[in-house]
């Protein structure tokens, strides 16, 4: 960089001049990907749950599309269900042709067993 290309940014910038001594801001921390620790359920777990996703299309795919995990794992991250693990939790799919004039959605109910 040449004087004359300073003298241009400093004529930009009046804000800035030459020798400026003030200090650089200190920059904070990188913050790690780690997760936090382990989530709490807020109340014990019952021996076992059953988890219904039903989902309402107005049109209908292939039931291993619905992506039924997706749902399950929501809950047990909200504190739902403590555990998605086959001993604890059965899992039931379905799906079914909305009505004329109904809406798309997904439900997902949870029932203690």
């Amino acid at each position: 960089m040449n004087e004359s290309d300073l003298k241009s940014i400093l004529a930009r910038n009046p804000h800035l001049s030459v020798g400026d001594s003030r200090q650089a801001p200190k920059l904070e921390p990188d913050s790690s990907h780690a997760p936090l620790g382990q989530k709490k359920v807020q109340r014990p777990a019952c021996e076992r749950v059953l988890i219904r996703v039903e989902s309402v299309r107005k049109r209908l795919i292939d039931e291993d599309n619905l992506c039924e995990k997706y749902h399950v794992d929501l809950c047990r991250y909200a504190g739902i269900v403590a555990d998605d693990a086959p001993e604890q939790t059965e899992i039931q799919v379905c799906q079914r042709k909305a009505a004329k004039g109904e809406n798309e959605r997904v439900v997902v109910e949870v029932f203690l067993k």
